[in-house]
């Protein structure tokens, strides 16, 4: 399963952009109410909403063996997320290391390096972030959520009840109830406006919080 374009609901569009186009450095087109960002070989689109200012978890994937240049990277143009007095986060379950910081909307960034995945990295930069690898979805029932999502995609999963990773090495979704914090901040998860288009997976599915819609396009 891949995430090919994901949408997003923002309160300020305007003021969000320069974080991704200038800061990032990432290829950004305006829209109507909004912006795409082309992160790889995927979209991160914002749309402006006059509900509230959502907040997100997003992971873009970088390549493998660039945890420490991913960290310095990102720590130069948004100053790095720590918990604990660490910055960088090990997940052996992933085989990936992490690092994270903050956008202006407050939405918590990931650069995802997960071993094995290829891709530039002298120097490191903008063409080293290879695809959104990771979306957060808030829900009150992640079992449920979690169910449909491997149904439509394929995919085995073992949810928690309050928590659960539903995807691999090419995508995935991080499922979770409303007030449980996205690592490494105090910022509980909200549910919030999100369209995520995929591969791998056939069919489309909603649920009703949100709205939240995943539409999946086959291989």
């Amino acid at each position: 399963m891949r995430l090919r374009h994901v949408t997003l609901a923002t309160a300020d569009p305007d003021a969000l952009r320069p974080f991704y186009a200038e800061a990032l450095g990432l290829p950004v087109s305006d829209t109507a109410d909004g912006f795409v960002v082309a992160v790889g070989r995927s979209a991160l689109e914002f749309r402006a909403t006059d509900q509230g200012d959502p907040c997100y978890h997003v992971a873009f994937s970088v390549p493998g063996d660039t945890a420490d240049e991913a960290a310095d990277w990102l720590d130069d143009r948004a100053g790095l997320l720590a918990a604990a007095d660490r910055t960088q986060f090990r997940y052996d379950f992933l085989d990936a290391t992490a690092v994270y910081a903050g956008d202006p909307a407050g939405n918590v960034l990931e650069l995802l390096a997960r071993d094995g995945r290829e891709g530039p990295t002298d120097p490191f930069g903008p063409e080293s972030l290879l695809d959104v690898g990771e979306i957060g979805i808030t829900t009150s029932d992640v079992p449920w959520a979690a169910d449909r999502l491997d149904r439509t995609f394929g995919l085995e999963s073992d949810p928690r009840e309050e928590f659960a990773y539903v995807g691999g090495p090419a995508g995935a979704f991080v499922l979770a109830t409303p007030g449980r914090e996205w690592f490494p901040t105090d910022r509980g998860a909200e549910i919030a406006p999100l369209s995520v288009v995929a591969e791998g997976g056939t069919g489309a599915l909603s649920f009703a919080e949100g709205p939240v819609s995943v539409v999946g396009i086959g291989d």
